[in-house]
């Protein structure tokens, strides 16, 4: 995998190349301390990847990301000490969003994952965006979900528990927000507490007391209260009917 590293401070960027350097498979084949220099070395190397600080004088980050993908050119994957751009870092479909100080294992998940992912546009490159996704800030680590792999959200505190069939995530953010986010994607508020991918319902029935259960293709099982059942009735029509 050939990697490009883009960042203004060479002890940041020194530290990256030599996590990188552990790594089996990747070759560092451009070390940039700019924007401008970026979209140069990459136009001369080619990399599969560029690893990306944000906050750089004059060209950053994100406009870096965005010319690079006008010109077909590298996944992105952003390396950066602020957790506040990964919207903006979502819409320019960066690979992933990594927050200093690196993690060594951290930084391994990445590569892996960009593996997949190169492995996969070699197979079908019109894939390179695969449909919508949502940038989830678990801990120090920043993650982009596929939507439609998302199951259901769960309030936690200050806190949403955000579910996959493959794993959960804790992520920093208010029902009504996350409600409002995945609106417009067949996701609906049953409860309280409960937010449900509409779409992976197989089942609702009859709990008692007005309230009911909703069953999803995985076999979760999710209440839904009485004063949101509503919510569901445009978005969901039980299979056997």
């Amino acid at each position: 995998m050939r990697v490009m590293l883009v960042d203004d401070e060479p002890t940041a960027r020194r530290r990256l190349a030599r996590l990188l350097g552990d790594i089996p498979g990747v070759a560092i084949v451009a070390e940039c301390g700019s924007g401008r220099e970026a979209l140069r070395e990459a136009e001369l190397h080619r990399p599969d990847v560029a690893f990306l600080d944000i906050a750089m004088p004059g060209i950053d980050g994100l406009d870096v990301a965005r010319r690079l993908a006008a010109g077909g050119g590298p996944l992105v994957v952003f390396v950066t000490a602020f957790d506040e751009h990964a919207l903006a870092a979502f819409r320019v479909h960066a690979a992933d969003y990594v927050l200093k100080p690196l993690d060594r294992d951290r930084l391994r998940e990445t590569v892996e994952h960009v593996r997949r992912t190169l492995r996969g546009e070699r197979r079908e490159p019109v894939e390179r965006a695969t449909g919508p996704r949502l940038a989830i800030r678990d801990g120090r680590a920043g993650h982009f979900v596929a939507i439609a792999d998302i199951l259901w959200v769960e309030s936690f505190g200050n806190y949403a528990r955000v579910y996959t069939a493959h794993a959960r995530y804790l992520h920093r953010a208010t029902m009504a927000k996350l409600a409002e986010q995945l609106a417009p994607f067949r996701f609906a508020r049953v409860h309280r507490t409960t937010i449900v991918n509409v779409a992976r319902i197989v089942r609702l029935r009859p709990a008692g007391n007005g309230e009911y259960e909703a069953t999803l293709d995985t076999g979760v099982r999710v209440r839904v209260s009485r004063t949101y059942r509503s919510a569901l009735d445009p978005l969901w029509q039980d299979p056997g009917e």
